[in-house]
This record gives C-alpha cells, sequence and structure tokens, in this order.
C-alpha cells in the first residue's frame, strides 16, 4: 500500500511539471493568433497544426511515461519522468524555434 501511494504521489507531482508545460503551449494557442494580427500577418497564417502540436507533446510524454514506469521501482519512475520532462521541453522549445522559422516576414518598402 505504501507503494502505491508514493507511486502516486510522484505521478502526481510531474502531472503537476507536465501541466506547466500545457499551459505554456495553451497560452501560445491563445495568444498567438492575436500576435499575427498585431504584426499585420493575419489570422490566415497561422500555424495551427504547430500550435496544437505544442499542447499534445507534454500530455502525449507524460503518458508514455508513465505507461513505460508501470510495474518498475519507484526511481526508475522517477528516471523515466525526469527524462519525459526534458523530453517534453526539449521539443516545445523546438516548436517555438519551429514557428519562429515558418512565421511570415514583413518586407517594409519606404514610400
Amino acid at each position: 500500500m505504501r507503494s502505491v501511494i508514493a507511486t502516486m504521489a510522484v505521478a502526481v507531482a510531474f502531472g503537476l511539471l507536465f501541466a506547466w508545460d500545457v499551459w505554456e503551449a495553451v497560452s501560445n494557442l491563445v495568444a498567438l493568433p492575436d500576435f499575427y494580427d498585431y504584426a499585420g500577418f493575419g489570422r490566415d497564417n497561422v500555424p495551427w497544426w504547430l500550435l496544437i502540436t505544442g499542447v499534445a507533446i507534454p500530455v502525449a510524454v507524460f503518458v508514455i511515461a508513465l505507461m513505460l514506469g508501470r510495474g518498475r521501482p519507484l526511481l526508475v519512475k522517477v528516471i523515466l519522468f525526469v527524462v519525459g520532462l526534458a523530453v517534453a521541453s526539449a521539443l516545445g522549445l523546438g516548436v517555438i524555434a519551429l514557428e519562429d522559422v515558418l512565421r511570415p516576414t514583413i518586407v517594409l518598402v519606404p514610400r
């Protein structure tokens, strides 16, 4: 019973850390269209597939770490969650960098 409680505590603690990554991705999903409008790119150029991928990555990595940790000792579960958190953060930064590369540019022509 004690190991079940410890496992649940670890899963909840890392779930909150993964939820932070999801929160950041959702804020990008909400704020980026307004930024595109403000910058003059228009909402038609928003990379929606990239924003949705940014939200899905932390959720998918958490579920994968949870599944890989089933039946393993607590320390292995913690290591899997730490590695999963690092992978989700790195992929999240990659999504942000890819958006920067894909963003349309505005050429200002002097009159």
